[in-house]
C-alpha cells in the first residue's frame, strides 16, 4: 500500500487557523457596523439637507406671501375696528341719558310737595374714560390679538337744593325724599337718594316762616359704554 505524505499539511493548518482568528471576526464585524453607521450618517445628512431645502423653499413662499397677509391682516383689523365704533355709536344713540325725562317727572313731585320750595336744581354728567387697546399681531405665532375699544363709565348726579317751611321745619324732609324714592321714574331708574346737608332751623323775615334748607342727591347706576 503507497503512503502519501502532505509536505503542505502545516502551513494548511497555519492557514485555517488564520481563517478561525477571532480577532480577524471582530474586525470584520466592526468594519460592518462601521460601514453601516456611516450608511446611516449619510442617510440623516441626506435628510437633513432636504429639510434646509424646504425651509429655505417655506421662508421664501412665506416672504412673499407676507406682504398680501400684512394687508389682509390690517383690512381686517380696520374692518373690526370700524364695526366696533358703530356699535358704540348705535349704543350711545339709544341708551344716552336725557335730561327731559327726569326733570318733568321731578315736576310732578314738587307740586305735590306741601310746605317744601325747590330752590335750585343741579344736574352733573360726568364721564371716566378708558384707553382702547389696539389690535396686535405676533408675528412668530401668527396669533392675533383683537385688542379692547374704549370705554366710558358714566356717572348722572341730581342734586335739589330746597327749604322746608313746615309747622316744624325739617319734618317734611323725609317725607319728600320719599316722594321721589317712590314715584314711578325714580323707583325705576334711581340708585338711592341721600339727604347731604340739613341746615339749622332760620327765622324768616315778617313775610316768611321759619325754615330748614337741605340739600338731596339723586344718583343714577352707573353706565359704562
Amino acid at each position: 500500500m503507497p503512503i502519501r505524505l502532505n509536505l503542505l499539511a502545516e502551513q494548511q493548518a497555519a492557514e485555517e487557523l488564520r481563517r478561525r482568528d477571532p480577532v480577524k471576526r471582530a474586525t470584520w464585524v466592526s468594519g460592518f457596523l462601521v460601514g453601516i453607521m456611516v450608511f446611516w450618517s449619510g442617510y440623516l445628512q441626506f435628510k437633513l439637507m432636504a429639510a434646509v431645502r424646504d425651509v429655505r423653499r417655506y421662508e421664501a413662499d412665506w416672504k412673499r406671501l407676507e406682504p398680501a397677509y400684512n394687508k389682509v391682516t390690517t383690512n381686517l383689523n380696520k374692518v373690526a375696528e370700524a364695526e366696533r365704533k358703530w356699535a358704540a355709536l348705535q349704543s350711545f344713540a339709544t341708551n344716552r341719558f336725557l335730561w327731559a325725562t327726569p326733570l318733568n317727572a321731578m315736576q310732578y313731585v314738587m307740586v305735590a310737595a306741601e310746605d317744601i320750595q325747590v330752590t335750585r336744581l343741579k344736574t352733573e354728567q360726568t364721564y371716566v374714560i378708558t384707553d382702547a387697546v389696539k389690535p396686535t399681531t405676533n408675528a412668530m405665532s401668527l396669533n392675533v390679538s383683537h385688542g379692547k375699544p374704549a370705554t366710558s363709565r358714566e356717572k348722572v348726579l341730581l342734586t335739589i337744593e330746597a327749604r322746608d317751611s313746615s309747622k316744624s321745619p325739617g319734618d317734611k324732609i323725609f317725607k319728600f325724599q320719599q316722594a321721589i324714592t317712590n314715584y314711578p321714574y325714580f323707583k325705576t331708574n334711581l340708585q338711592k337718594v341721600e339727604l347731604v346737608q340739613q341746615s339749622p332751623r332760620q327765622e324768616g323775615d315778617a313775610t316768611s316762616r321759619p325754615f330748614v334748607t337741605f340739600t338731596l342727591e339723586c344718583q343714577f347706576p352707573e353706565k359704562s359704554r
